[in-house]
């Protein structure tokens, strides 16, 4: 069973909301005061010892909220379309819990834990 109209429109808020706040992350992240794409570096910060690991990590945290801003976006496409809460792999629905934990969730948990199997 899909979830209740209540529970969608509460999810989507709060999709919504977490994608404005990862777009002014994502903004802050990567451009500079003159609105320009910037890629931080700590370069001038210290020696290259700790500023390429710095670097790394200011990385991986830009890609990583890049990549929960295209399941947000992915997930708001599919409440739009009347999908939202339905297994892609099975076509069952996705238990309300699992959806109120991970509200991007495109698959019920029994598809989940297999495609985490395959794809290790």
């Amino acid at each position: 069973m899909a979830p209740t109209p209540e529970l969608t429109a509460r999810l989507e808020a709060a999709l919504r909301a977490r994608r404005a706040e990862l777009r002014d992350e994502l903004a802050r992240e990567l451009h500079g005061d003159d609105g320009l794409l910037e890629l931080r570096s700590h370069r001038d910060e210290t020696d290259p010892e700790i500023s390429d690991p710095l670097d790394a990590v200011d990385m991986a945290q830009a890609m990583r909220d890049d990549a929960e801003f295209v399941r947000i976006d992915s997930a708001l496409q599919r409440l739009a379309h009347g999908d939202y809460g339905v297994c892609s792999d099975c076509g069952e629905s996705i238990d309300d819990a699992r959806l109120l934990a991970e509200p991007t969730a495109q698959r019920c948990t029994a598809c989940q834990q297999r495609f985490e199997h395959t794809h290790r």
